[in-house]
């Protein structure tokens, strides 16, 4: 008897080491997000992010429309909640023909970039401009931080989620916190 791909299932681990205590005390805080879900959603050409966040409102309000644009005529949708395959299975029945879903929750990670310099720490690594009155709270930018593609969401005042490829998570992990070395060295001492 031959077993299907959909017979394995997917343990979705982080791909960063202990990160408990890594941050202990720090200005700029890079923490993982753990748990919840990333869907790639691509739409037709006459497809648009209001048709689709009233699409998701019908479908699963629960699991909320938080859709950032990637591409053109692309989506992630995220979310905090866990979403089983059968539930994105009824997720992609519901939705119309002009929108496909693509589960990326084991493709990607998400990780948080917050405190009051995590502009900066993020301007050493990428072109997009990132000040306040240009890129809004719920704002989003495809773009790479150093070598690394990334999408970067504005998600409170001075915190920014980072989206990733599952094999570079590492890599931008250590990057980041090499970018904010200066940031988080203990005052010194007189």
């Amino acid at each position: 008897m031959r077993n299907s791909m959909r017979d394995y299932l997917l343990e979705n681990r982080s791909p960063f080491l202990d990160v408990a205590a890594a941050d202990k005390g720090a200005s700029i805080r890079l923490a993982p997000v753990t748990g919840g879900f990333v869907f790639h959603v691509l739409g037709d050409a006459k497809s648009d992010e209001a048709a689709l966040k009233k699409a998701l409102a019908k479908i699963a309000q629960e699991l909320g429309a938080d859709v950032r644009k990637s591409a053109p005529n692309q989506w992630f949708w995220v979310g905090d909640a866990d979403v089983s395959s059968d539930q994105r299975a009824e997720i992609q029945s519901a939705l119309s023909s002009q929108f496909a879903l693509c589960d990326q929750t084991h493709g990607r990670v998400r990780m948080v970039l917050s405190g009051a310099s995590s502009r900066t720490v993020l301007a050493k690594g990428t072109m997009v401009d990132l000040s306040a009155d240009l890129f809004a709270i719920g704002q989003s930018a495809m773009t790479q931080i150093g070598h690394i593609g990334a999408m970067i969401t504005r998600v409170e005042d001075d915190s920014f989620e980072l989206i990733v490829l599952r094999s570079f998570a590492g890599s931008l992990w250590d990057e980041l916190q090499h970018m904010a070395t200066e940031f988080n060295k203990p005052a010194s001492m007189s």
